[in-house]
């Protein structure tokens, strides 16, 4: 049995947003229009089977790989937005129904840099990987 992706992503993506005030958005693949920094986008893979922890029947879970990016209008609040971001991915577990989901791991960052494509926004970087099977 796989796992499609969109509930383990919404799950996240929840946890993500349950981790700052209301008025900072994490957003799926893109921000909104007009989008007001801090926010955070998510772009995450469609899932795949584990290359390791499987059984003798191949059985694996599933490996969602997904990166966080955080946006600030300076370099100081991209870097409040990261802290949340992980705060709220190393601090708790989403629940997905059917699924038992282990908990985040932070495969790698970027430091804090200016976005050269706005040229007046700064961003933040983490990999992540979550990991699930079924329950």
């Amino acid at each position: 049995m796989t796992l499609a992706s969109s509930p383990l992503v919404t799950a996240l993506i929840t946890l993500m947003q349950a981790g700052v005030p209301a008025a900072r958005k994490v957003y799926l693949a893109q921000a909104a229009t007009g989008a007001e920094p801090a926010y955070a986008v998510v772009y995450p893979n469609s899932g795949m089977k584990s290359a390791f922890h499987r059984d003798l029947l191949n059985a694996g879970p599933t490996d969602l790989l997904y990166q966080v990016t955080c946006v600030g209008s300076t370099p100081e609040q991209a870097a409040w937005m990261a802290d949340k971001m992980t705060a709220a991915l190393l601090g708790s577990v989403p629940t997905v129904s059917g699924r038992r989901v282990w908990p985040a791991i932070q495969q790698g960052s970027q430091p804090v840099r200016r976005d050269d494509e706005s040229e007046v926004l700064f961003i933040a970087t983490s990999q992540w990987l979550t990991r699930s099977d079924p329950a």
